[in-house]
């Protein structure tokens, strides 16, 4: 059995881009909230999650659905696309 060092874990590798994409996701969640004059309550009430997902999905702590992304895009009505690209 091969011995693993240090840093080889295929998930080491594999977690950046989605550490990305929570940053990108939360950037973007907190533009729309704050373009709306929402606080995380309401936003959380719209979307139909607590507000501590909202803090969650902006600070990019959270591994949201698809459910939840498409409750969010549907809340803020933006195109999913416009949650996660670029």
């Amino acid at each position: 059995m091969a011995k693993r060092t240090l840093g080889s874990s295929p998930t080491r590798r594999t977690t950046r881009p989605f550490q990305r994409l929570s940053r990108t996701l939360g950037k973007r969640v907190y533009e729309l909230r704050i373009a709306r004059g929402w606080t995380q309550r309401s936003a959380a009430a719209h979307i139909g999650i607590g507000p501590a997902v909202v803090r969650r999905l902006e600070t990019g702590l959270a591994n949201p659905s698809l459910a939840v992304l498409v409750s969010v895009a549907r809340a803020f009505r933006v195109p999913l696309t416009r949650l996660l690209g670029p």
